[in-house]
């Protein structure tokens, strides 16, 4: 991949990177003004209860997002972005485009997800020596 396309996709990542640590620092005061001191009925206590929820739901969402970014900008920093980390042959630029936090070929993503699930992606290992002691 050339040098040039790959500072952008550092840049997006590091822009990302910042997105998601605001979304922290919002998320914080949003769960801080659900924890009101006053008195309330069970239908208060019951959606601020699914309020929580949600916010830890999202919260866990940006914080396993913020995990693959901040990896993926340690491979551009170690000069292994664009290998996957499975198999070692080059992701594809149009995939890196989309995804520049992808860590797997398709091939292997496929594979990866068709032996564990769909929902893999977001909670693999970030490194060929943490994916082969997880086998």
């Amino acid at each position: 991949m050339d040098q040039i396309d790959i500072e952008q996709l550092r840049q997006k990542l590091e822009l990302q990177r910042q997105e998601i640590l605001q979304f922290f620092g919002r998320l914080e005061d949003e769960t801080r003004s659900l924890e009101v001191d006053s008195t309330q009925d069970i239908a208060d206590r019951c959606s601020i209860s699914m309020s929580k929820e949600s916010l830890f739901e999202r919260g866990s969402q940006r914080r396993t997002h913020l995990r693959l970014v901040e990896a993926a900008l340690r491979r551009i920093a170690e000069g292994l972005f664009g290998t996957c980390v499975t198999c070692g042959d080059y992701i594809p630029p149009r995939r890196l485009q989309a995804l520049p936090w992808t860590q797997f070929c398709l091939p292997c993503q496929e594979a990866i997800e068709e032996e564990v699930g769909a929902t893999v992606s977001a909670r693999v290992p970030v490194t060929i020596a943490d994916w082969r002691r997880a086998e």
